[in-house]
């Protein structure tokens, strides 16, 4: 009797538990995100900083001041805001008079997702094909697979010709998806057999492996299971977007960014012109971009978009490497891992290593949604979440030791110092921060001219680019280029010169536009419904 009593309390706390979180969640969900938080978590890939960091206005009278007058008004200043600026700067190059463009951020340079994730360039591909399929069609889901992969190689011709690939650290690695359990391995390989039958030209640069010999030689843990392995990228996320926006400040007298100035309203003055407002002034636009991500349904920006573009808070560490891992100076950078430790295919972890010059080796090491199978209760915890100056102590004590378990007798001896700044820890975690992004109600991101039932706003001179659920490297430049196409052409009536790496090659995904009707069927109840039962 006394052992049914207990079960039968223990079924009832776990079900109120769970009723009690998804009641918390559905109220953060529907919340103003606001103005990011002044005092970001410290990341490790923004320091040292950039100087293209304003003093904060008000200490000191350098600040420079806001133009009364700009074409476009891009909000952010992240890889999607940066796209934007470079392409329609680049492809305005003659126009007299010039492209008048501005960039506004809220706190310093590049401090949001695109400087706290992961660096790594790792598109989801076979993983993802099974469900694009049922959703698109098959023609849809291919678009988007190669609208992806177009990334790894796009990104690095811009760092090469932004004379970048050093200070970037921009590369190709082999990625390894490493499976801990061997259900979700064989899951693996269903969704890689489906997706290489449809697009056989990929057939070659994938490859899965059960030899024991194969896990070994990548110092991996005994109780791996299996791995698929791809071609992928890596790079310091921070030091290309700040590099390009030095270059486009230097050549550009009518661009000009503004770092500690928020946008904190937007009003349609007339059908042509929007009223900017920041707290340090006002300034009238024809066009604005939204490329703020998790922040775009603030108030002062599109609550519109409330529901269908969430925060997320998400997690990283840099960490010195064990003493056992690779003595191979040139393969440490050379490989990257996305590791799945539990059954669930959202459940996963990520690693790059930096090169050793000019950084020290860090290892770039995020994740943390599992925690010995807490899954569902750790997303539920930080969905919603818009404040990156605090970190989950669960998470962050899960990724300090996870590492050394995925190599086990791999790692080797803890490692002393790195040569490293000595403001980080001096323990294995040089830093620990969080990030927040944006999670698109159907898991798509949100590209092109926002509806009027969206803004609610007169004008039509808005624009999206934002909620890539994630997964920025592999989406948001190529998006930053698709809008600044779609600008020039609604403001000149042509579309600039074209090259290369705008992604000439592949289709810009139409499941990506933004439409009144997209706008009104994303659901993310639902989304989440069918992320959690994958």
């Amino acid at each position: 009797m006394g052992s049914t009593v207990s079960r039968l309390r223990l079924i009832y706390q776990t079900i109120k538990a769970i009723s009690d979180s998804f009641s918390v969640l559905s109220t953060r969900i529907p919340l103003d995100p606001g103005l990011p938080v002044p005092n970001p978590s410290a990341s490790y890939w923004c320091f040292p900083p950039s100087s293209l960091d304003a003093p904060v206005p008000g200490e000191d009278s350098k600040a420079l001041p806001l133009p009364p007058h700009a074409d476009v008004v891009i909000i952010g200043s992240g890889i999607a805001g940066t796209a934007v600026a470079r392409t329609l700067l680049d492809n305005t190059k003659d126009l007299d008079p010039p492209l008048r463009v501005v960039m506004l951020e809220a706190r310093d340079v590049c401090s949001g997702a695109t400087g706290r994730n992961g660096g790594h360039i790792s598109p989801n591909t076979h993983q993802d094909y099974p469900q694009l399929e049922s959703h698109y069609g098959r023609s849809a889901a291919e678009d988007i697979i190669r609208f992806r992969l177009a990334h790894l190689p796009t990104l690095l011709q811009v760092a090469q010709e932004e004379n970048l690939l050093r200070e970037s650290q921009a590369r190709t690695v082999r990625q390894f998806d490493v499976y801990l359990q061997g259900s979700l391995f064989s899951r693996a390989k269903d969704s890689l057999q489906k997706y290489l039958d449809v697009l056989p030209d990929m057939r070659e640069k994938h490859k899965m492996h059960e030899d024991r010999a194969v896990f070994e030689d990548l110092q991996l843990s005994s109780r791996t299971t299996g791995c698929i392995s791809q071609p992928g990228g890596a790079l310091h996320p921070y030091r290309l977007v700040t590099g390009i926006l030095r270059r486009l400040i230097s050549s550009y007298p009518s661009f000009s960014l503004h770092t500690h100035t928020p946008c904190i309203d937007i009003s349609s003055t007339t059908s042509s012109l929007y009223l900017i407002s920041t707290p340090r002034g006002t300034l009238t636009s024809t066009h604005v971009i939204h490329a703020a991500n998790a922040w775009t349904s603030s108030n002062g920006l599109l609550p519109g978009m409330r529901r269908k573009i969430v925060p997320v808070r998400v997690h990283m560490t840099a960490q010195r490497p064990g003493t056992g891992l690779s003595s191979n100076e040139q393969d440490k950078p050379g490989r990257a891992f996305v590791f799945y430790p539990g059954k669930t295919p959202w459940g996963f972890d990520y690693l790059t290593q930096q090169l050793s010059e000019p950084q020290a080796g860090a290892l770039m090491f995020g994740g943390g949604a599992m925690l010995g199978g807490r899954a569902e209760a750790v997303a539920m915890d930080n969905i919603g979440i818009f404040d990156d100056s605090e970190t989950d102590f669960e998470v962050e004590a899960y990724l300090g030791g996870a590492l050394q378990r995925y190599f086990a007798l791999g790692w080797g001896s803890e490692a002393g110092r790195l040569e490293d700044n000595s403001q980080w820890e001096p323990g294995r975690i040089l830093a620990s921060w969080s990030g927040i992004m944006g999670l698109s109600a159907d898991g798509q991101p949100w590209v092109g001219r926002v509806p009027r039932a969206v803004s609610g706003r007169a004008g039509e001179g808005e624009w999206i680019v934002a909620g890539f659920t994630g997964e920025g490297m592999t989406h948001a430049w190529l998006c930053g280029v698709e809008v600044a196409r779609m600008v020039l052409r609604a403001h000149l009536g042509k579309s600039g010169n074209g090259s290369a790496e705008d992604g000439e090659q592949v289709r810009f995904p139409q499941q990506y536009l933004i439409t009144e009707k997209r706008w009104q069927d994303a659901d993310i109840e639902a989304f989440l419904g069918d992320v959690g039962a994958a």
